[in-house]
């Protein structure tokens, strides 16, 4: 069961996590990670389960922060409607790397729920 409370809070941290560690080297996935074990964890039925919300959190935190991760790097940008492409493809690319790494976290925070 996907319990949305807990994916908007996860989506959200993954956002300002994300765009926090984005100045440090490999920052960027540990900003995704962490918010996955949190969801994961705060779930408590199982790994699949927490792997559930965790995809769904990585799903919705990682294209807004494909967005503004995009928006934020200074490049000579092309004409505005080829923006809008580069854009989209980038947040969704985010997204599913996002989705991956937050699986692997929630399925994380679930065994570390379990383990306690």
């Amino acid at each position: 069961m996907i319990n949305w409370k807990y994916c908007i809070i996860g989506a959200v941290l993954v956002v300002v996590l994300g765009m926090f560690f984005k100045m440090f080297e490999y920052g960027i996935f540990i900003g995704i990670f962490i918010p996955g074990v949190i969801v994961g964890y705060l779930v408590n039925n199982g790994y699949r389960n927490g792997a559930k919300n965790g995809v769904i959190t990585g799903i919705i935190g990682g294209f807004i922060l494909g967005i503004l991760v995009f928006v934020t790097i200074d490049f000579n940008l092309p004409p505005f409607p080829a923006v809008i492409g580069y854009i989209l493809v980038y947040a969704l690319l985010e997204a599913a790397m996002s989705s991956i790494i937050d699986a692997v976290g929630g399925i994380t925070g679930a065994l570390i729920r379990d383990k306690i």
